[in-house]
């Protein structure tokens, strides 16, 4: 077996159990566990996060796995902006271990207005991408400036997803 498939069943093989006012308690495989190669600005202590499907096909929830309070709406950026690309840099694929394009997922993080007046925005400009095959994430700066820290998204083209974690 290769060291690859060892650490994937590694991986599998272990079990979270997060309590967290979003979603309550819920037992996660490590599968889903994603590990920052740098922790999110504001977040220095954790970066080891659950990334779990939300209740809409394209949404997710980003867990901390050991302060569950902190918890992020990730949202795919080409469902509601089909143009959106990122350009990733030999850094960032190197500290991501990306061979494969097929084993990156890209997300941004959603902010909730506070008011219901205020659009639901997205961090287009630095969305966190995903290495799903080793568990590997890192949030980058996108080299395209056409994209904003908050640009307005649309969270109703986001197909209801039945198998989804809901909120609490």
């Amino acid at each position: 077996m290769t060291s690859a498939a060892m650490d994937q069943l590694d991986r599998r093989s272990t079990t979270y159990t997060i309590t967290s006012p979003s979603v309550g308690t819920i037992e996660v495989s490590g599968e889903f566990v994603m590990h920052f190669t740098e922790a999110l600005w504001g977040f220095p202590d954790r970066t080891a996060y659950a990334l779990l499907p939300a209740a809409r096909q394209g949404l997710w929830w980003l867990l901390s796995v050991n302060e569950p309070q902190t918890t992020f709406v990730l949202a795919d950026p080409f469902v509601s902006h089909a143009e959106y690309g990122i350009d990733l840099g030999e850094s960032e694929r190197e500290a991501l271990q990306i061979v494969d394009p097929s084993d990156a997922l890209a997300l941004v993080v959603v902010a909730l207005p506070m008011t219901p007046r205020e659009p639901v925005t997205g961090n287009f400009r630095a969305p966190i991408v995903f290495n799903l095959a080793k568990g590997l994430a890192q949030q980058v700066v996108n080299r395209d400036e056409r994209y904003a820290l908050r640009e307005p998204i649309d969270l109703a083209v986001y197909p209801i997803a039945e198998d989804g974690v809901r909120l609490s």
